[in-house]
């Protein structure tokens, strides 16, 4: 495991005890990491949708690449408005999906 600190201002620090503490959260640590964890993974998909909406990726290789299914892929693409699937793009996923 890497360490990593950070500096937070006031104004964060009060939101993070707030959380917390409505949480019931003992360990500050622990809860960061479930937050970078959890924001993350939502900025990694946001990526991976918009490059499968400008063609420069598969679906297949995004849900690869985020370590989920491929049906779990295509409902973020949904949810996101993502309409980046067209024939040329499932000739890629067969393709890739065959290798």
């Amino acid at each position: 495991m890497k360490i990593l600190s950070v500096r937070i201002d006031d104004d964060l620090d009060e939101k993070l005890s707030f959380l917390m503490a409505r949480l019931k959260k003992k360990d500050k640590s622990s809860y960061i990491r479930q937050l970078l964890e959890k924001t993350l993974t939502e900025e990694m998909l946001e990526v991976l949708c918009k490059q499968v909406g400008e063609k420069d990726m598969s679906t297949w290789k995004a849900a690869e690449i985020a370590g989920i299914s491929l049906r779990r892929m295509m409902e973020e693409l949904k949810k996101r408005n993502v309409s980046g699937y067209d024939e040329q793009a499932m000739k890629e996923d067969i393709e890739y999906a065959l290798d």
